[in-house]
């Protein structure tokens, strides 16, 4: 098999990622006293573990199985907080249009979760993937839901470094193909490997990670990305839904609460199938008022509540609308 050669246009620029990527850049102390970062990738790239690895033990990102939100950490980095959001992954092989569309919103809602905007995107992208023609193509659609300037600031994060083997990663770009050379270019030829497996080491990948960030940054001369008020917006929607979810969980709990209560006092009371028991919590959920129709039913059941439940039922408007502790039922 013929070995591919490398192409000379790449070539040519090969020097300036060098310059931009190398652990040979001084390092000086950035002035950012924070820097927030936002990982997007398909899905299995290894985008929470990437987060892990460069938060440390204050990542607790959730691993092995699909993000299915944006969710955002903060931890101290090499001298200074670092805000790091993962975000759900898109489809193998899908365009964007083929992307359900609640993940096309939360990439769009991660940039709004670190306001004003993030200093850098990481595109995770495994070490070993090939990255086809289709492959970039739906990188591109991807990204460009944050708007084409993005790739100013955006670099390119391999993960599972270690799958390389003796393979350098120079090599693996020099041997990757046309549109893998071409999406580092869009990149300005930045990129960064990590191994997820050396999470523990004396943290020389992160700190080379945060050296390529500095010179990100100063090569946007401080900008982070701005954030539209579309973006704002969705991040807006995104809270009313959640208000909505947590309200319809509170009022299914309720409900559930209730019919528990009502079959444990039918049963508790020997009530005939013909009656209703009505239970309806206080506001402070200490106890529920349960109301027994018809009202002859009552008749009787303020002996077996005193005796049952340690509450007393003197009059028939008290047996009818009887307050019944949590504790005691």
């Amino acid at each position: 098999m013929e070995m591919q050669r490398e192409d000379p246009s790449f070539l040519v620029k090969r020097p300036q990622a060098v310059e931009a990527n190398g652990g040979s850049l001084s390092h000086q102390p950035s002035s950012l006293p924070e820097l927030r970062l936002v990982l997007l990738g398909r899905k299995g790239a290894g985008k929470s573990s990437a987060g892990n690895t460069i938060l440390g033990l204050a990542g607790g990102f959730e691993t092995g199985k699909p993000t299915e939100e944006c969710v955002k950490r903060r931890g101290d980095v090499a001298g200074r907080r670092v805000t790091v959001v993962d975000t759900p992954g898109w489809e193998w092989y899908y365009s964007v249009n083929g992307t359900p569309g609640w993940v096309r919103r939360e990439t769009k809602r991660s940039m709004s979760l670190c306001p004003p905007g993030p200093h850098a995107v990481l595109l995770v992208v495994r070490s070993c993937t090939s990255v086809t023609p289709d492959y970039h193509r739906q990188i591109e659609e991807h990204l460009e839901l944050l708007g084409k300037a993005v790739w100013d600031h955006t670099l390119v994060l391999f993960t599972r470094g270690d799958e390389l083997g003796s393979l350098s990663i120079e090599q693996r770009i020099q041997n990757g193909g046309k549109a893998f050379q071409t999406l580092l270019e869009r990149c300005g030829n930045r990129f960064h490997v990590l191994e997820n497996k050396r999470r523990a080491d004396d943290g020389s990948q992160v700190r080379e990670l945060m050296r390529k960030m500095d010179k990100l940054v100063e090569e946007r001369r401080g900008r982070h990305y701005e954030t539209d008020l579309l973006l704002l917006e969705l991040e807006v929607e995104s809270k009313r839904r959640a208000r909505e979810r947590r309200k319809k969980q509170r009022l299914m709990e309720a409900q559930t609460h209730r019919g528990n209560i009502r079959a444990m006092l039918m049963k508790a009371w020997s009530l005939p199938p013909h009656c209703h028991v009505y239970v309806q919590p206080s506001p402070c959920m200490s106890h529920v008022r349960v109301t027994v129709s018809p009202m002859n039913i009552c008749d009787g059941l303020g002996l077996t509540v005193r005796r049952g439940l340690g509450l007393s039922g003197r009059t028939e408007q008290q047996q009818q609308n009887m307050y019944v502790n949590h504790e005691t039922i």
